[in-house]
């Protein structure tokens, strides 16, 4: 995916596999044979652009919010 580092999260660090097991595990189930094309950082978020025209977005905790 990407290099992950220590990702500082509401005033407590979380660990960058934590967030990346999370966004992987949900990718496995829900869009498994999708290629991401790109992933933006934002400041509580993430945004995973799918190949297909999908964007999906994750919180700060790599919990699914939605899809655009």
């Amino acid at each position: 995916m990407v290099n992950w580092s220590l990702i500082n999260s509401t005033g407590r660090k979380l660990s960058s596999s934590k967030i990346r097991k999370s966004i992987v595990s949900f990718m496995t189930k829900h869009h498994p044979c999708s290629v991401v094309s790109s992933i933006e950082k934002k400041y509580n978020a993430y945004k995973i652009h799918l190949m297909n025209g999908l964007c999906l977005i994750f919180d700060a905790d790599g919990h699914y919010v939605k899809t655009n």
